[in-house]
């Protein structure tokens, strides 16, 4: 019983009004927010890391390419040939070139020279000469193709290691003297992806881990292998898939490396995509219900200040209902609807006691006057019976008269109604005109809101294009500056090793190669000067680029908004013809009332004919009875009614005034 006492209060209806007003703009916020965010994050993420794939993919390709050039210039020259084809016996030289290669990159890898058999004949570290004829960098590259080997781990220094080899070809006969290969450790691609990436790993053509940006593998380690994964079976050189293999979702991309085979993958977690993303949703919710208890507390301020009124007002009516007359003092001060409401009731009190009291004092007198006018009113009765006969047909008459008279009654009561249906149909047509009126402005609006929204997402369209241009044409220039690092770089290693190589011949005499030298640091400044232009065109790309997805973003937005507008013109065109149609329904209906007017018209006049008729008779039959009769008979009827009825009154009233206190 409380329960349903508490549901149906007009107090908690209140309430609970408010809170919904609140929580359901705060539940939508949320959603829309949440699902935006996220969808934008995992978007951005996902161009992420297929830039991080691709970056570190040119890096990985520019250290295996650095190599490349500087050994296939050491196997072209002329002192590696004249060595391996037995001509020259001092090794001392050739030696000296390969340490010039190793102190040029500034490393201690190992350079080796071996001969068809894949016996080693010459380490720049000088090591111990031992077969690699069972290698597969020396099988593949004694082909005559440059090869870049899967990691592996060494049986002589016992670390991971890649191999890059070079074919050293005679250029007179065009055949394969030997092999010459350099050593690579995979710890510097391991700081190379830790530099570049939160997450990120290369694999080999075998589908081993090379190396990661999160870890750092030792040689003891055991391989991991993922051959099975979409980038070793696919085919494909690059893509995006989410991987699950860690047992949560993964973003990973992928590209391949053209010359080493090799996979680079970079990856994130869809966790830490969608935290943002979620921290945001949480701020919003933490905020709403910060709203919602506001909206709470203000909610049972503002249903007191309107419930309590009507709750003493309650009482008052309660205790009427009881015979009691009790008055409000509370909130008559009020200057609002309830104060005016609680002093209302109040003088109505003070009236019906007023009026209670008055009734109570003449009820006594009315029924002993009752009584009195009542015993004359019998006396004069027993007198008219005499002439009862003679006022017979006056009787009649009347009865007749009567009769037409209420006919006339009724015809008059339908054509009063006729006429207030008539002018309940013209207020429908003048409300249901208004309403077409706004219908038809809140079209206007929302076509006039689809205008400008199209030509924002115009404007919107233009800005993209442009971002478009933009990134495209700091793309071109990109490719410029890596081709003028390229050449630089081959000008920079020939030139190394023709002064290496000279200054080894001419022995004291080579101090005149100080100006080649001089060249080649030249070199080395221009390329270090091309590879601060490169970053900085990168970075005009990746602003162009955020650019442009911030542009796509807003023409969603308004595309969200044209749809809105158009849903308003819809509905507003619906009830512009929904109004039409009760406008035609009205008309109809003051068509049929005016008919019936018309009809109660004829009706009343034929009776008011009628009833002139009657009258005439009468007033020949009353002058046979005289004047003093019909006075006296329309005395004595009035009187006795009048007296009975008076008598019940008083008896009634006197029932009924017991009941106030």
């Amino acid at each position: 019983m409380k329960l349903s006492k508490f549901t149906n209060s007009v107090k908690t209806k209140l309430i609970a009004l408010m809170l919904l007003i609140a929580i359901i703009p705060l539940t939508v916020a949320v959603v829309i927010s949440y699902t935006s965010s996220t969808s934008s994050a995992k978007e951005t993420a996902k161009e992420t890391i297929e830039w991080q794939a691709k970056f570190i993919e040119s890096e990985v390709d520019k250290m295996f390419n650095n190599s490349l050039t500087a050994l296939t210039s050491f196997a072209s020259s002329p002192l590696t040939i004249s060595y391996l084809k037995g001509e020259l016996t001092d090794s001392s030289a050739v030696k000296q070139q390969m340490i010039s290669i190793n102190e040029a990159f500034d490393d201690d890898n190992t350079i080796v020279m071996s001969d068809t058999t894949g016996m080693m004949v010459l380490r720049s570290d000088s090591g111990t000469l031992k077969s690699i004829a069972e290698r597969d960098y020396f099988q593949n590259a004694i082909k005559g193709t440059p090869y870049v080997s899967n990691v592996f781990v060494s049986s002589v220094t016992n670390t991971r290691n890649i191999c890059i080899a070079v074919p050293v070809t005679d250029p007179e006969t065009k055949q394969v003297l030997g092999v010459v290969h350099k050593t690579f450790d995979p710890n510097d691609i391991h700081e190379l992806l830790a530099t570049e990436a939160d997450e990120a790993f290369l694999v080999d053509k075998n589908a081993d881990m090379v190396a990661h940006s999160q870890i750092e593998i030792a040689a003891t380690d055991e391989t991991q292998n993922f051959s099975s994964s979409p980038y070793m079976t696919s085919g494909e050189n690059t893509g995006f898939y989410i991987s699950t293999a860690m047992g949560y979702p993964v973003y990973l991309c992928y590209t391949k490396n053209e010359l080493s085979g090799y996979t680079i993958c970079a990856a994130v977690s869809e966790a830490d995509v969608v935290e943002a993303a979620a921290s945001s949703a949480n701020r919003i919710i933490i905020v709403g219900v910060i709203m919602v208890i506001l909206v709470l507390m203000l909610s049972l301020y503002v249903a007191n200040k309107y419930t309590n009124p009507i709750l003493e007002v309650n009482k008052l009516l309660s205790a009427l209902a009881n015979g009691e007359f009790r008055k409000i003092n509370k909130y008559t001060n009020r200057s609002d609807e309830f104060g005016q409401m609680i002093n209302n009731s109040n003088s109505v009190i003070d009236k019906l006691q007023s009026i209670v009291t008055h009734i109570k004092e003449s009820s006594g007198t009315v029924n002993a006057s009752s009584e009195e006018l009542s015993e004359t009113a019998n006396q004069i009765a027993s007198t008219t019976e005499s002439v009862a006969e003679a006022v017979q047909d006056i009787v009649t008459g009347a009865t007749e008269q009567a009769k037409e008279v209420q006919r006339s009654v009724e015809n008059a009561g339908v054509i009063t109604e006729a006429i207030g249906n008539v002018q309940g149909s013209a207020n429908g047509l003048n409300n249901l005109a208004d309403r077409m009126r706004n219908a038809s402005e809140s079209s206007s609006a929302s076509l006039q809101n689809f205008h400008v929204s199209s030509e924002s997402m115009t404007d919107k369209i233009v800005d993209i294009a442009d971002k478009i241009s933009a990134t495209q044409n700091a793309v071109a220039e990109i490719n410029a500056r890596v081709e003028g690092i390229s050449g630089i770089a081959a000008q920079t290693n020939l030139l190394s090793l023709n002064a290496s190589i000279e200054a080894a011949r001419a022995g004291d005499a080579g101090k005149g190669f100080a100006v080649v030298a001089e060249e080649i640091r030249k070199l080395a400044d221009d390329s270090e000067k091309l590879a601060k232009e490169i970053h900085e065109v990168m970075g005009t790309l990746l602003d162009e680029s955020t650019s442009a997805v911030k542009a796509a973003n807003e023409i969603i937005e308004e595309n969200k908004s044209q749809q809105a507008a158009l849903a308003e013109t819809i509905d507003a065109v619906n009830g512009m013809i929904s109004d039409i149609e009760k406008t035609v329904d009205s008309v109809a209906q003051i068509s049929g009332e005016t008919d019936t007017c018309v009809s109660s018209n004829e009706s009343v006049s034929n009776a008011m004919a009628s009833l002139s008729a009657i009258s005439e008779e009468n007033a020949a039959a009353t002058e046979t009875t005289g004047a003093s009769v019909e006075e006296l008979s329309a005395t004595v009827s009035t009187l006795a009614e009048s007296a009975s009825s008076l008598k019940d009154i008083a008896e009634q009233l006197n029932k009924e005034m017991q009941f106030f206190k």
